[in-house]
């Protein structure tokens, strides 16, 4: 027989938590405490199983209000639904309670039928809640580094919200000049090894610079900076992942080099501006991606870079302000695909801020 689910009630007074035994105790069971201090203890001792708390607002020791404080900065009770309850009949305790992080309230003396379906409700609405954190999960882990999954998971934001928004983001596109040829003088194995090592740079770089990795496509990668968690200063954490992989690339041009006689080295394009992200593709296979003008302009910054070079817009550079070193190639420059000039930028150096 399966387990019954756990209720932490929290109560000072037997006579209530006997009425809430008589209401609850049939399909829950229900683990005891009368004053905050003893919610705690038990919390941490059955946070994973305790799938809702009710809670008197005035107890001995620790009161409900003081543990309500405790609550709201505990990131690991997040997905425990907290349901106050009071004999204080004012609106203005309820939705103080409301503010503090209760999910809901009751009031005394316990209606059987309300207690029982608004715990129902509760206990209903935490596990879409983990639902959605799940798909969450399985969505993101691939893109983002996990202390930014952890943001991400703590944050507010809902799968409804990745289906599809407007959002200013820096984007970097990066690849092997002359991988192609590279690859017809290759046995298969070695262009796999080679291109696994540098695949695990460029994405390693990414992450490490708190950067959502979009797409590998052949041997270019994709990443964005500013979603799905906004991104104080995107276009710099664009910039010092380039800045990361130019550097580090030198391992990667060396064993190619050394190992196989040929040269292979990095172009970069950055561009920042509003892009559309959100989960895109078909019904079975859906990515988390960004499209659109902002997207296509750093590829195309990317394209016409030399090797060894990062190329960044006008944009990025303004956004970097004094904090880097940049040439311009000139106001006048074409850039494939774009309408009339376009300015283009190297970024020479990037300074610690």
């Amino acid at each position: 027989m399966a387990a019954k689910p756990k209720i932490l009630i929290a109560d000072d007074e037997q006579v209530n938590r006997s009425a809430l035994r008589a209401i609850l105790g049939d399909e829950y069971e229900l683990l005891e405490a009368s004053n905050g201090r003893e919610v705690i203890s038990l919390l941490t001792a059955h946070e994973k199983e305790i799938e809702a708390i009710i809670l008197d607002l005035l107890m001995p020791k620790m009161d409900g209000w003081d543990f309500l404080k405790q609550y709201g900065k505990a990131a690991q009770w997040k997905d425990i639904p907290v349901i106050a309850a009071s004999g204080d009949e004012r609106s203005q305790t309820e939705h103080r309670c409301l503010e503090m992080g209760a999910w809901d309230f009751l009031r005394k003396p316990f209606d059987p039928t309300t207690v029982y379906f608004r715990l129902k409700n509760n206990i209903s609405r935490r596990h879409v809640h983990l639902l959605e954190k799940q798909k969450l999960t399985d969505v993101f882990q691939r893109y983002v580094d996990p202390s930014i999954l952890a943001e991400l998971l703590r944050s507010d934001i809902t799968e409804a919200e990745l289906r599809g928004k407007t959002a200013e983001i820096a984007v970097l596109f990066v690849d092997i000049r002359g991988f192609t040829s590279l690859s017809e003088k290759l046995p298969p194995e070695d262009v796999v090894e080679l291109l696994n090592l540098y695949l695990t740079l460029t994405s390693g770089a990414v992450k490490k610079h708190g950067g959502t990795l979009d797409k590998f496509i052949g041997d270019c990668t994709m990443a964005f900076w500013g979603a799905p968690l906004p991104c104080e200063d995107k276009a710099y954490r664009a910039c010092e992942a380039a800045m990361y992989m130019v550097e580090h690339a030198r391992s990667f041009e060396e064993m190619a080099r050394t190992h196989y006689g040929l040269e292979a080295s990095f172009g970069i394009g950055i561009h920042l501006g509003p892009a559309i992200v959100g989960n895109i593709g078909a019904r079975d296979r859906l990515d988390y991606t960004a499209i659109g003008d902002t997207v296509n302009t750093a590829s195309r910054l990317e394209e016409a870079a030399p090797a060894g070079s990062i190329y960044i817009s006008r944009a990025v550079a303004d956004a970097l302000g004094g904090r880097a070193r940049v040439t311009s190639l000139g106001a006048e420059t074409r850039l494939k695909g774009k309408q009339g000039s376009f300015e283009i930028l190297t970024l020479d150096e990037l300074y610690t801020v």
